[in-house]
């Protein structure tokens, strides 16, 4: 059944960030027959061809433009870089609301929670790209040729553990592993940074949803970029949350993955 029969959306806001996805979902809408409008993010936005742009701090006019333009959901979605002062520069409403966050010292997520529920109250829902792409979702067990050997069990265990102790502090979402201990811990500067700094021969990458992300606006993502990052730090594999953990062109990642010996693992975390 067509995604739009099955969410009964006939019109969707794409809050566009840079990569692939913003492409993949607009091309999944249109053979839905759901028609997009692309609000793309300034300096991220690219694959695609936006019908408007704002800067992150526009918070009133995008809100205004969705109003103009009938547009009740909406999806977030590709990789924003840190944004530079004038980028960041808020208008009053923006500005209300991350003074309310300040003075609660909310983390990360909770300033994505706080911004779903602004946008609920202008009438908008905020929708998760998997609602539209499920097959981006990363499946359980191995994926691709290479499986983990048993020395390795241990140490996914841990990853697993671990990262979610990660992500109830806010802190981050994945961890490195080796030898039983962990090596690297996520910090606001991501992923990749961490892996570039402390990725090493026989390491394994481990990332999970955190256990109180919103589930809608910040799925953890792999993409192809994460297994050459690995692969040139001669990593023995990645472990991501299975359907939890969206996978970036996954073709492309497993033929990867298999050429370099690398093993792509979904695992499930008991709640």
């Amino acid at each position: 059944m067509p995604t739009s029969q099955k969410l009964k959306i006939q019109k969707l806001g794409i809050i566009a960030g840079g990569g692939n996805l913003p492409r993949q979902l607009h091309d999944q809408c249109q053979a839905d027959g759901i028609e997009t409008v692309i609000i793309g993010i300034k300096n991220d936005v690219e694959h695609v061809n936006p019908d408007v742009i704002f800067r992150i701090g526009q918070a009133s006019k995008i809100i205004r433009f969705f109003k103009e333009n009938n547009i009740n959901d909406i999806v977030f979605i590709g990789s924003v870089c840190k944004p530079t002062l004038f980028n960041l520069w808020p208008d009053w409403l923006t500005f209300q609301f991350f003074i309310k966050a300040w003075v609660r010292s909310w983390g990360d997520d909770s300033l994505l929670k706080g911004a779903k529920k602004l946008l609920a109250l202008e009438g908008i829902q905020v929708r998760g790209v998997h609602e539209f792409l499920p097959t981006l979702l990363m499946p359980y067990g191995v994926i691709g040729d290479i499986e983990p050997n048993d020395k390795y069990k241990s140490g996914i265990a841990l990853g697993l553990q671990e990262s979610q102790k990660l992500g109830r502090e806010d802190k981050g979402q994945a961890v490195l592993i080796k030898g039983g201990i962990v090596i690297a811990r996520e910090t606001a500067k991501g992923t990749s940074a961490m892996i570039r700094r402390y990725g090493q021969q026989g390491a394994i990458l481990v990332k999970t949803c955190k256990p109180q992300q919103d589930r809608d606006m910040d799925l953890p993502t792999l993409g192809p970029n994460t297994i050459k990052e690995c692969i040139d730090k001669e990593m023995a594999g990645i472990v991501g949350q299975a359907h939890l953990t969206l996978l970036v062109e996954r073709e492309k990642m497993v033929k990867m993955a298999n050429d370099a010996g690398l093993f792509l693992l979904g695992e499930e975390i008991e709640a």
